[in-house]
């Protein structure tokens, strides 16, 4: 948030109060007003400035108000006592760990899914030590906390970023986490279309078959197979179905592909894998998934995802559309699958744009 925006929080914050005023030094907050002389000045008030130790942002206007009118209160009940205000600007409310918590408070009240909380920002806030939030401070945090070029530096600089600009500290760390790329996805780790049929069918008799199909001929992610809202869309002429808000990227429609597996895997008939969902967020459903299908299938629940993306390249889907139905952007769409697709694949691209070509 800008400082021109907390200034008019600021501003805000003041038309409620008579006798004291907030006022932002820089990146902190104060209060003036008449306050009593220190001991040993003298009798008498005079004007002075009190500063609070906390940091210019929205949450700081808040503490600031609470604390201008706890000023106003002992003001006007004669009960003004220095020794509670003079340690204001060096006490823990300056500290990384205090501004992290008040950053995990207004994230969590943004709206963010509690999974998505979980996963990107609950830990590297949780990892930061009671001492004044400088860039010096994250710099070395984050070059302990992971190594170079890792999904987790990338994070921790993303994270610390934002919350420097929450709380008004002048930072840019993303030297940092330049360099990551996302694990490549090897066409030979993935199972074919005639295998993926094989392993279906070995599971028959088992709970986990209708998961299998389902994952298989919609792409999902392991958790979305209990995030489905109408099972009864598997039957219908196109056998779309809509994913839940609450999966990783949200609400989403979906396409069967290829739409002959949701009849050979009679996937109208709905035998949901018999494992506790309450109160599990996404990354546990996953991990529940994984276990549960480990010694039992050849691959990981989550390369019938990456099979499903090639899969939507070779019968021509565009990538805008096979994105959409897989719930990411098309940079990731591109960056993930585009390489895994092999020579056989190109080359059925190849031939069916050809057959499109000769019969305009």
């Amino acid at each position: 948030m800008s400082f021109e925006k907390v200034d008019q929080l600021i501003e805000d914050a003041n038309r409620k109060l008579n006798r004291v005023k907030i006022m932002r030094r820089d990146r902190k907050l104060t209060i003036r007003a008449s306050f009593p002389k220190k001991p040993g000045e003298g009798r008498g008030n005079r004007q002075q400035t009190i500063a609070l130790g906390v940091y210019a942002n929205p949450d700081g206007v808040d503490t600031a108000l609470g604390r201008a009118q706890k000023a106003e209160s002992d003001l006007r009940l004669e009960k003004w006592d220095w020794a509670n205000w003079e340690a204001g600007g060096d006490d823990a409310r300056q500290s990384a760990a205090v501004l992290a918590r008040q950053f995990a408070k207004r994230k969590q009240q943004s709206g963010i899914k509690p999974a998505t909380y979980r996963a990107n920002y609950k830990f590297p806030l949780e990892s930061l030590p009671d001492k004044p939030l400088t860039e010096e401070l994250l710099r070395s945090h984050i070059q302990n906390r992971s190594k170079p070029k890792t999904w987790t530096r990338k994070n921790d600089v993303m994270v610390f970023n934002a919350l420097c600009k929450f709380a008004g500290v002048e930072a840019n760390l993303s030297d940092l986490g330049k360099g990551y790329k996302p694990e490549p996805v090897r066409p030979g780790d993935l199972p074919t279309d005639d295998e993926i049929v094989e392993i279906w069918q070995s599971l028959k008799g088992s709970s986990w078959q209708w998961a299998y199909g389902v994952m298989a001929t919609y792409g999902l992610r392991p958790h979305e197979v209990f995030g489905i809202i109408n099972h009864q869309g598997i039957a219908t002429d196109t056998g779309k179905i809509t994913i839940r808000d609450e999966s990783k990227t949200g609400r989403r429609d979906v396409w069967p592909l290829p739409d002959a597996w949701r009849h050979k895997f009679n996937l109208k008939n709905v035998v949901m894998p018999n494992i506790q969902i309450e109160d599990k967020d996404n990354q546990q459903l996953s991990n529940r998934m994984s276990a549960n299908l480990r010694n039992k299938i050849p691959h990981t629940p989550k390369a019938l995802r990456h099979a499903w993306a090639i899969r939507s390249a070779v019968l021509g889907i565009p990538d805008s559309i096979a994105a959409r139905w897989m719930g990411h952007s098309v940079a990731v769409h591109a960056e993930t699958y585009h390489a895994a697709i092999n020579q056989l694949q190109h080359e059925a691209i190849w031939r069916r744009a050809n057959q499109s070509y000769s019969s305009i």
